[in-house]
């Protein structure tokens, strides 16, 4: 149980560091260290480590340098404050990792805080595949589409470069490894659900510096990114209703509010006109008018047509 308490006591530390700093630029080291103080003590089964000026450095210092972060936490000697420079796009997803995280920590919560029941298959690779990214080994596994009922016969050779989630599925991003040993030009995605046997070979690779998954999926909405087709303005009126949930969830990085008053919310995203896309579109058909692409509006429209045909 101490063990435990003792890895909950340092994520929440990492946790109120990274959003001390993040949220008050320039913040001082004994500022920081009196507001970490302070905010451990409000949580309950938390070892009670004394918080200490060497405490703050060794966590700022174990930040910077884990792989597991990305975040570079900078000191300013002018302003005698520590900051994060804004162009970092990971603080987001580590904000929501490290609540996760917590949560699931405290027993204590568990009447109170309602996770949801189902989840996705193939959880138990991530922690196999993580260990291989890190190493930069190559895998195999028996993969089955989901067009089969059975995994391929041949095993696949892949060379795993991240983990993404999409709605609380996890996928594999990897470059295959052809049978006559060449490699896919581009990233794959693989579903971890659909994953039947995976090992770890011996297997070193070099990862491909011109490899960049942020670009990868830039104009992307969830795990679909085909290179192949060119990001497109697309314009989208919401009834007022619908358009409250449009607003407090962006569907895209990229939205802009055009119209937002109390007959109208209208978007406009620069996204690639993908499956995923569309089926996150068909959600919000009740309250929702495509003004643009026409080729997106005859989509759903025909979407629509054959699920009336279907359900008649």
């Amino acid at each position: 149980m101490a063990n435990k308490s003792k890895k909950i006591g340092f994520l929440q530390r990492w946790m109120f560091i990274i959003d001390k700093i993040n949220s008050h630029p320039y913040i001082t080291k004994e500022e920081l260290e009196y507001a970490v103080k302070n905010e451990m003590l409000s949580y309950d089964g938390v070892e009670n480590v004394g918080i200490s000026s060497r405490t703050i450095d060794r966590d700022i210092f174990e930040i910077r340098n884990s792989p597991y972060m990305d975040i570079s936490i900078e000191y300013c000697r002018k302003r005698n404050g520590y900051y994060i420079p804004q162009n970092e796009n990971s603080l987001s997803k580590l904000d929501r990792l490290f609540e996760l995280s917590s949560l699931l920590s405290f027993s204590s919560l568990k009447d109170i805080v309602i996770m949801e029941n189902r989840q996705s298959k193939g959880l138990e690779h991530r922690f196999t595949l993580i260990s291989a990214i890190q190493k930069a080994r190559e895998i195999s596994l028996e993969y089955c589409k989901y067009k089969k009922d059975s995994p391929d016969n041949t095993l696949r050779r892949l060379q795993p470069y991240a983990l993404r989630e999409f709605k609380n599925k996890w996928y594999l991003l990897a470059v295959e490894i052809k049978a006559d040993g060449s490699k896919s030009k581009t990233i794959k995605t693989w579903g971890l659900d659909r994953i039947k046997r995976l090992t770890i070979t011996n297997r070193i690779f070099q990862k491909d510096d011109n490899i960049d998954l942020d670009s990868h999926f830039e104009h992307c909405f969830g795990i679909y990114a085909d290179q192949k087709t060119n990001p497109e303005k697309v314009i989208l009126s919401f009834s007022p209703l619908s358009g409250k949930y449009a607003d407090s969830y962006p569907l895209h990085e990229s939205q802009k509010i055009l119209i937002h008053n109390d007959k109208e919310f209208r978007i406009e995203l620069t996204i690639k006109v993908t499956p995923d896309f569309i089926t996150e579109l068909l959600t919000h058909s009740e309250g929702m008018r495509v003004i643009e692409p026409q080729h997106l509006k005859e989509r759903l429209i025909e979407i629509h047509r054959k699920a009336i045909e279907l359900n008649n």
